[in-house]
């Protein structure tokens, strides 16, 4: 039985006494308690208020997947929830970078169509990237699994969510296109790569049919696939042999470091098309790093990647990137004008500086902390927070450049 908690007592109590007093069995034994789906700030709907948002209206504007997706993993179990329509929005953009990937698939399958996507080899004779998102994925049918299991089917939802935008959309994705692409194309590695491309989506697309229904079906069409319908498509089993700790260790340092790098590039403003030098301290990731060196080049524009044998300070006027036991460091004097940028730097710790003093003086002002409102004391509180973190990350951008 699903229903809401505000109805347990005036109806679900009521049937299953009715049950045990004209059958001697209850109706049901599992109650499934969801609850109130509420106004954007918490209120509960109502004709008064002039807040009820009509479904129909909003399946017409987002359609019915994005709305279905939202009401089931917008909220905790039993938790009310706060409908806000920029919610639903965003998950309307997750059904359309659902079907951005399976467009991408099947316009790079290449006249390919592998009977059996899942046959993609043994897994230590696959590269690291399809290691790495064979073993993610099997990972994530273990938790959806798990969290089906315990009724937690929100969370179960969200790890799909997380999965497919988060790793396979923003890494994998852009990994394949290396081999896909290549010039002097090896076609086993492609074939390959296809079949792992078909083989996550197609999986993701089962595990996901329960929260949206009408695109995984729609998309699921397109690839390669077993079956008339995938409402009749055997529920993913996780395979823990494809279960790769090492190569989900090895792949996770690669991508701090490409975030990292691009980070700093984006932090001193870089230009998206301008190459620059990455000099690494890898010790013994070193020979990782080398053959990985396509992964700097493609997705963070490295355009010379050297090993630093030098100061464990790194060069000077370098910025520096950590992820585990390796240091990436970024000789600025290729990447910005060092001089132009020590003014912008100052200028701007100067503007926090006052904009600090003025919080805390306002802070300080006992006559604002005990008759403002409770949240805007919290909110001034966390603004110094975040003023105090932006002034640190500034600071030691320009002790970089020094």
């Amino acid at each position: 039985m699903e229903t809401g908690y505000d109805i347990l007592f005036f109806w679900v109590a009521r049937m299953i006494m009715m049950g045990l007093w004209f059958t001697g069995e209850p109706p049901f034994r599992l109650v499934y308690l969801h609850g109130l789906v509420r106004d954007e700030i918490g209120r509960k709907m109502s004709k008064s208020y002039g807040n009820v948002v009509d479904p129909i209206e909003v399946m017409d504007e987002y359609g019915a997947d994005p709305l279905r997706f939202t009401l089931v993993t917008g909220s905790t179990p039993g938790n009310d929830m706060n409908l806000d329509l920029k919610r639903i929005e965003a998950m309307r953009n997750f059904g359309n970078k659902i079907w951005q990937m399976a467009r991408f698939i099947t316009g790079n399958l290449g006249g390919e169509a592998p009977a059996d996507p899942s046959a993609v080899g043994a897994r230590h004779a696959l590269p690291l990237p399809e290691r790495w998102i064979l073993s993610r994925l099997n990972r994530l049918v273990e938790t959806v699994q798990r969290l089906f299991d315990a009724f937690l089917y929100g969370e179960a939802g969200r790890q799909v969510y997380d999965f497919l935008w988060g790793e396979f959309a923003d890494w994998y994705i852009e990994v394949s296109k290396a081999t896909l692409y290549a010039e002097d194309a090896d076609l086993a590695a492609q074939s390959t790569t296809r079949r792992v491309l078909v083989h996550v989506l197609e999986t993701c697309l089962r595990l996901l049919h329960p929260f949206m229904p009408f695109i995984t079906e729609e998309a699921w069409q397109h690839l390669p696939h077993a079956g008339e319908t995938l409402m009749l498509a055997p529920w993913p089993q996780a395979d823990p042999s494809r279960i790769d700790e090492a190569a989900e260790a090895e792949m996770t340092l690669l991508i701090d470091l490409i975030r990292g790098i691009r980070n700093a590039r984006s932090e001193f403003g870089v230009e998206p098309a301008r190459g620059i030098t990455a000099l690494f301290r890898a010790d013994g990731r070193a020979a990782l790093i080398e053959a990985h060196r396509d992964l700097f080049t493609r997705l963070a524009n490295v355009a010379e990647l050297r090993f630093w044998d030098g100061d464990s300070d790194g060069p000077a006027q370098a910025a520096a990137v950590v992820a585990g036991d390796v240091t990436c460091f970024l000789p600025l004097a290729g990447m910005v004008d060092i001089d132009a940028e020590r003014a912008r730097l100052s200028k701007a710790l100067d503007d926090i500086a006052v904009q600090i003093a003025r919080t805390e003086k306002q802070l300080g002002n006992a006559d604002f902390v005990t008759k403002a409102r409770p949240e805007v004391v919290e909110r001034t509180r966390a603004r110094l927070i975040d003023l105090s973190a932006e002034r640190d990350s500034l600071q030691g951008r320009l002790k970089a450049l020094s």
